[in-house]
């Protein structure tokens, strides 16, 4: 079956090459924002055929940025080298590095690099380059027909456009199919289903450059996203912490936030968004002084929830212009995301047995995880009240785990019911852990009887964290910005001999 599909694909791009053999690429540069990770393109690009590399990152052809940015011979020298060799050694594989949606971002990068890399290039040289970026435009066009919705990128559907534009090959049918899967992708919210936001931002910026494609090529439907890009970006105006950065959910890392955040006070509206009547994704509230997010997402075994971390109802907290209780995080080093990073202790939140609430495997979706994530939310002139709760523990531990948080209004305070429910008799004894990940430069102090902690901030705000059991402090690492910081976190812990448990603890600045 593998051989038929290989032997299908080259059969298919050999059928279409000559046709295409004088097709122009001139101009085609539609980027808005750069997420390219610079920093981490340095440490790999000057070593000696780097492209053999197995990253990601280094098969994205994302390094052509940065050779355009160096800039001269040295740089044109060194992008036709890395693009002539890494296509001599990759051109018959047929799983990694034409897995994925690789295939669609070194073809991007390819063309909105293509004037410079020919900037001083001989013919011959030339010739090469336009039969690999053909070789690559139908690639694109060939997978886009055989993924499945849940498994196309939003750099799929620029390669995807790209590539039938200039081979003129687009019709009505074709872009009702491209709205149909970037809708799909987008939850009632306006939020993008992978729950990371870091990677609802690069979709928007993608639906950016889509208007921008569609506006070169004088299409009518260049305002086809408009919509749903004000939606998007709305809901993104609501996810930044009182300190500026973005809560690490899912993958997130701050690495790009402030051209993020830049980008967002271009736009001459944003609308104030609530998450009301809606019962799936990161809640928030948020006022001058402070900012909550909950994480109540329903996991899945699409696709585009791979990097889902078995975090729910894990929680982030700031006030006062600074970071309180986090995640910890996640990196970008070679492309790759520690799994660690993505378990349920990496997380705030609650954690019976030591056991992850879904089942991590690397590079897919989770295996096994929560089949019930339930969150409501109430409002009143006191307080904004969080419920949420799931069964991601019911087959191992017979427990439903529920959160209730209340954000006090008025004052600076935050009080959290953490609830462990038998689903039926079951006399083993089990340990619980509830997590608080602390940002990085606070230190702490106990009282003295064990139950409240005094937390002083880099900023020398004082918290006071309260608890109905005696706490212990643990170590904890704070993954950020691709670097990775100690620090500390206020654990509950204790063993479930009941048929319900509840825990109470609580947050105020005094």
């Amino acid at each position: 079956m593998i051989l038929f599909i290989r032997k299908t694909i080259l059969i298919y791009i050999i059928s279409k090459f000559k046709s295409y053999k004088k097709l122009s690429f001139i101009d085609l540069n539609f980027r808005k924002i750069d997420f390219t990770n610079y920093k981490l393109i340095k440490t790999y690009i000057f070593k000696e055929n780097f492209y053999e590399l197995k990253s990601k990152n280094i098969h994205s052809f994302d390094f052509l940025n940065f050779s355009n940015k160096l800039g001269g011979k040295i740089g044109i020298s060194l992008s036709k080298n890395s693009i002539f060799g890494w296509f001599n050694k990759n051109k018959n594989k047929f799983n990694f590095p034409w897995s994925e949606d690789l295939t669609s971002k070194r073809l991007i990068n390819l063309l909105y690099n293509y004037e410079y890399i020919n900037s001083s290039s001989k013919i011959t040289d030339k010739k090469r380059l336009d039969k690999i970026i053909i070789f690559h435009i139908q690639r694109v066009l060939f997978d886009f027909k055989v993924k499945k919705i849940s498994e196309i990128s939003s750099f799929d559907i620029i390669a995807y456009i790209i590539s039938s534009l200039i081979i003129n090959k687009i019709n009505n049918r074709k872009i009702e199919y491209i709205k149909f899967v970037v809708e799909y992708q987008i939850d009632k919210l306006g939020m993008h289903k992978s729950y990371n936001i870091l990677e609802h931002s690069k979709f928007i910026n993608n639906l950016n450059e889509i208007k921008n494609i569609f506006l070169f090529f004088n299409l009518k439907e260049s305002s086809l996203f408009d919509d749903l890009v004000l939606k998007m970006t709305s809901i993104l105006n609501q996810y930044f912490h009182n300190d500026g950065s973005l809560p690490l959910f899912n993958g997130t890392n701050n690495i790009y936030t402030k051209i993020i955040y830049d980008s967002l006070n271009k736009d001459t509206y944003l609308a104030k968004r609530d998450f009301n009547k809606v019962n799936n994704g990161i809640a928030f509230y948020g006022d001058k002084n402070k900012k909550l997010f909950f994480d109540v997402v329903q996991p899945n075994q699409d696709v585009i929830s791979a990097n889902l971390s078995a975090g729910t109802l894990s929680i982030e907290w700031s006030g006062h212009g600074e970071k309180i209780f986090t995640n910890c995080g996640a990196s970008e080093s070679f492309g790759k995301n520690p799994e660690y990073l993505r378990y349920s202790a990496a997380h705030s939140t609650i954690i019976l047995q030591n056991t992850n609430i879904s089942e991590i495997k690397e590079g897919n979706p989770h295996i096994k995880f929560p089949q019930s994530v339930v969150f409501r939310k109430e409002s009143n002139n006191e307080m904004e009240i969080f419920e949420g709760s799931h069964n991601g523990y019911i087959k191992k531990f017979n427990k439903i785990i529920k959160r209730k948080i209340n954000v006090f209004k008025n004052t600076n305070k935050l009080e959290g019911e953490d609830t462990f429910i038998s689903y039926k008799s079951f006399q083993e004894r089990l340990i619980f852990h509830i997590r608080f990940h602390l940002a990085e430069d606070m230190t702490y102090n106990f009282t003295n009887n064990k139950k409240n902690i005094i937390l002083k901030t880099k900023l020398n705000n004082i918290w006071l964290f309260k608890s109905d059991t005696e706490l212990v402090i643990e170590d904890s690492i704070l993954v950020d910005n691709n670097f990775t910081k100690p620090t500390k976190q206020i654990v509950i812990k204790g063993l479930i001999i009941d048929n319900k448990t509840v825990k109470k603890w609580s947050l105020e600045k005094i």
